[in-house]
């Protein structure tokens, strides 16, 4: 584990005053974990995302002329 991790994680724990054999210790663990899943399924989203757009600055600037109903209603004839 890294050092830097270390040291929060036993700074955090002295801060919480959690005995680490008990429920408040398995609780705190399992608040992190959930924390770093959040912020790695939230890192993945930013990457998937990235292609999207980069996909949508290669069609260019919107047209400002586009009207969206007309483009709708000449679907449907």
């Amino acid at each position: 584990m890294d050092d830097d991790i270390e040291r929060l994680r036993s700074l955090l724990l002295a801060m919480s005053e959690v005995d680490v054999e008990g429920v408040k210790y398995r609780e705190l663990r399992a608040q992190l974990i959930s924390e770093l899943v959040r912020m790695r399924a939230e890192q993945d989203l930013l990457e998937r995302l990235r292609s999207v757009q980069d996909q949508v600055e290669r069609i260019g600037a919107r047209d400002p002329d586009f009207n969206l109903k007309d483009f709708m209603d000449a679907g449907w004839e």
